[in-house]
């Protein structure tokens, strides 16, 4: 909805799509840095966490796609924003920016049980719970009209199956296709490689929202984790991390109090990974 706008700036709908993403990442970039104050904040008043979540945002392996065409950005300029609105007991504004968020991706609909879950364990009164349906109504309202008008209210996983190969399988099935992709010596290896890696990742990230107790966080991303291990074929995990922004604020917490060489680590791994995804991409762009 976002590209209609194009004619003001543009008649280039690609150059509109990355100008609407790098003006969505700049606002995502700040909210995050808010809520990683938020987050870390220590007893003296000091908030040192936020440009440190930002940093370690911008320098994940596959943050090309914050400033390209994609729509990361945007969902995380409503989801971010949605989350710290949560956090400062501003339930109905978490719940109208959750249900935009909602209108950008289908990671809305694990950000509206992440919402619940959040609700329920911050002590406000159940009369404001309505709020939560909220964030729901456009996936619920999407389904709909693709009933009305001749498919069905799960037209868009059928869409994942038929056009990228998404379909759930038992996580071990799906390990031993992609453990077979990432050894075959062939140049799409690395990406095979690359997706494995971010599954374990993803499982470790989980296994420590656990530990932490950070149940919210845990459901958010939890829940996506589960979908992507158990689908026929890994695809995009890396990429999907960009969503979770529970990873950059654990980071600028693990680099607080003086604690710098935990991003200076985090930058030797994460830059060159970086760099190679950007270099690619460009590559794939003006091969198209």
């Amino acid at each position: 909805m976002t590209l209609f706008a194009a004619p003001l700036f543009t008649t280039d709908w690609s150059l509109t799509g990355a100008l609407v993403s790098v003006a969505a990442c700049a606002v995502a970039v700040v909210a995050l840095a808010k809520l990683a104050d938020t987050e870390t904040a220590e007893p003296e008043g000091r908030r040192p966490g936020g440009r440190r979540a930002a940093v370690a945002l911008l320098l994940w392996p596959t943050s090309v796609f914050l400033v390209a065409g994609y729509d990361e950005s945007l969902f995380l300029a409503l989801a971010i924003p949605a989350w710290l609105a949560a956090r400062r007991g501003r339930w109905p504004l978490a719940a109208a920016l959750a249900a935009g968020a909602s209108c950008v991706r289908i990671t809305g609909l694990f950000l509206a049980l992440a919402l619940i879950v959040e609700f329920f364990g911050s002590g406000t009164p159940v009369r404001r719970a309505g709020w939560l349906a909220l964030p729901f109504a456009p996936l619920l309202l999407r389904s709909g009209w693709q009933r009305l008008n001749g498919g069905d209210w799960l037209t868009w996983g059928q869409a994942q199956e038929a056009g990228w190969g998404r379909w759930f399988v038992w996580p071990w099935e799906s390990l031993a296709s992609i453990w077979r992709s990432a050894l075959a010596e062939e140049r799409s290896a690395l990406l095979f490689q690359m997706e494995l890696a971010g599954a374990v990742f993803a499982v470790g990230l989980v296994l420590l929202l656990l530990f932490l107790r950070r149940w919210s966080e845990l459901v958010y991303v939890g829940l996506q984790a589960g979908v992507l291990i158990c689908s026929a074929s890994y695809l995009a995990i890396p990429r999907a991390v960009l969503l979770w922004w529970p990873v950059f604020v654990l980071v600028a917490r693990a680099g607080a109090r003086g604690r710098w060489w935990v991003l200076v680590v985090y930058a030797l791994l994460t830059t060159p990974l970086m760099l190679l995804n950007a270099l690619t991409y460009l590559e794939s762009v003006r091969a198209g």
